[in-house]
């Protein structure tokens, strides 16, 4: 979640008498007799308004009908006259006598059903009536609350007027009309409640879990709330919103409780126009979140997204993606920010563990030429970006350009081509790149290539001076890269053994390789510390 998932806004139930159908005529004819016997046994009236047989249920009024008779549930005929909209019928059964503020057995009100379809005429008469402005259901979710949902303006306008709290909140998210608002993307309405006096910088309760870090020695990405109508509006790319909510005094960089501002969650939902509007309203380009993600290394990351769970659509927005980097550094987001902790999975399939170049101390550029992203490694290196700046691990740029993380899976970046490696490896070495820089584990750019089997970037290697026979901490070469004799990783798929690939190394010079037979320990390759259980499992030559 991606934070796409984690911080959605509650679906409240604004429509609560869904659960009264389990005792409608809908009931399967092999339902239990207790369900058969709860059918037959409904009131009449009742059954007419939900049925929409107005009519029937008209006459049953001017019969004398009790308007007030409950079904199982505890709603009435008024509440599903309120819920159909039928202002004739709610009229009727008011002058018969019909009770106003009933709440039914989830809290609903007629009130709240006819708030959460946006009715002004329905709710006039229920006012008129007596009806409490507020209306709460069982989770304190006022009327205003459920027409902020719809868009309705001038249903607000009548709740506003006969009293309604424009900061009241609901009590399981501590969200607002605002907020609401905001989430629908509905800026009409976020005008009217801000110019009756809504907390444009509300925040919605923060859940304070206690653990966020386990054994697995991650930390865990939980949804806390603590949304702002921003950060609502954000997630959700409403400019207009936003644009109402700034002019309102929204606080343009005040972040949920894991740092995320409202420019980061944008970006992270791939929201280019209203993060381009936040950075021309002056948003900070450098605040970063819980995980050390800047807006600039999250607009990177989100540039290139060809695989996912997420449907593939036509982009909606006008501005790109390259266009909001080129922004955030000329506006002087730092280039060589880097993050603090490995950031939370996105929502793409084979995420978890298949991105270890992406940990701390990743950079934009690390990540760009990853994904062979060249306009956008062009851009970090003309705006100051380091090209042997490594990640904790000691990888390289040049590293992740020549295939370093790569994996034969669906996740981002992960299908780009050697054409597009070698315009991102010219890029960096014109600015300097160190072709023999090591990672902390010994390895090399050259071991990279070996691995993925690209012939013109060893060749380019070579070329400009990569040592052909370095060996890592196991020990191993080049060659025994490209045949695969190298640890498998949690999450990863075999090696490929590319014989094609250790002979061009020969051919280039290489001479240092593992025997055929080697003498390995039952467990794998020698390591500079003892083996332990759950070490990577180490593959033997084929």
């Amino acid at each position: 979640m991606t934070r796409v998932a984690s911080r959605l806004v509650r679906a409240a139930c604004v429509l609560l008498l869904a659960p009264a159908l389990a005792v409608s005529e809908d009931v399967p004819a092999s339902a239990d007799a207790a369900q058969e016997a709860a059918r037959a046994e409904r009131p009449p009236l009742v059954r007419a308004v939900e049925r929409g047989e107005r009519e029937k249920a008209l006459e049953m009024i001017r019969s004398g009908a009790d308007v007030n008779v409950r079904d199982v549930d505890d709603t009435t005929a008024l509440h599903w006259a309120a819920h159909r909209d039928d202002a004739e019928l709610v009229e009727a059964l008011i002058r018969a006598g019909a009770e106003v503020n009933v709440q039914n057995r989830y809290g609903s009100t007629p009130m709240g059903e006819a708030a959460a379809i946006g009715s002004t005429a329905v709710l006039k008469l229920l006012l008129d009536a007596g009806a409490d402005v507020e209306s709460p259901n069982a989770e304190g979710q006022t009327a205003l609350m459920a027409v902020a949902r719809t868009g309705n303006v001038e249903a607000a306008k009548l709740l506003i007027r006969r009293g309604a709290n424009v900061n009241a909140r609901e009590r399981w998210g501590g969200q607002t009309a605002l907020m609401w608002a905001a989430a629908q993307g509905h800026p009409a309405m976020i005008r009217l409640l801000i110019k009756h006096g809504a907390d444009v910088n509300a925040r919605a309760t923060v859940r304070d879990w206690q653990r966020r870090v386990t054994a697995e020695g991650r930390p865990k990405d939980m949804n806390r709330g603590g949304f702002t109508p921003l950060l609502y509006a954000a997630r959700e790319g409403c400019v207009e919103c936003a644009r109402e909510l700034l002019r309102g005094g929204a606080d343009i960089n005040l972040p949920d409780p894991d740092g995320v501002t409202p420019l980061i969650l944008a970006l992270l939902n791939i929201r280019w126009d209203f993060a381009k509007l936040l950075i021309e309203s002056g948003a900070d380009v450098n605040q970063w979140d819980f995980y050390g993600q800047t807006p600039l290394y999250v607009a990177v990351d989100m540039n290139t997204l060809p695989f996912g769970q997420r449907v593939e659509l036509p982009p909606l927005d006008e501005t790109s993606g390259l266009e909001v980097i080129r922004m955030l550094l000329e506006r002087g987001a730092n280039p060589n920010a880097q993050l603090k902790l490995r950031p939370p999975y996105r929502n793409v399939p084979y995420d978890r563990y298949t991105e270890p170049l992406l940990n701390i101390g990743a950079t934009p550029l690390i990540r760009a030429a990853k994904a062979g992203d060249i306009p956008v490694v062009k851009l970090l290196l003309e705006h100051g970006a380091l090209p042997d700046l490594p990640n904790l691990n000691g990888d390289t740029p040049l590293m992740a350009a020549a295939g370093k993380g790569w994996i034969n899976a669906p996740t981002r970046g992960a299908f780009y081509t050697e054409d597009q490696a070698l315009e991102v490896y010219d890029l960096l070495r014109a600015a300097g790149a160190d072709v023999n820089a090591r990672s902390n584990f010994g390895d090399t750019a050259l071991h990279a290539a070996a691995l993925r089997g690209w012939h013109r970037i060893i060749e380019r290697l070579v070329a400009d001076g990569a040592e052909l026979d370095v060996l890592d901490r196991n020990g191993l070469s080049p060659i025994d890269y490209a045949l695969g004799r190298i640890p498998k990783g949690f999450n990863e798929r075999i090696p490929e053994r590319r014989v094609e690939t250790a002979a061009l190394l020969r051919r280039l010079g290489a001479t240092v390789e593992r025997s055929e037979e080697p003498n390995w320990p039952a467990a794998g390759t020698p390591r500079i510390r003892p083996w332990v259980p759950g070490d990577d499992v180490i593959l033997p030559p084929q």
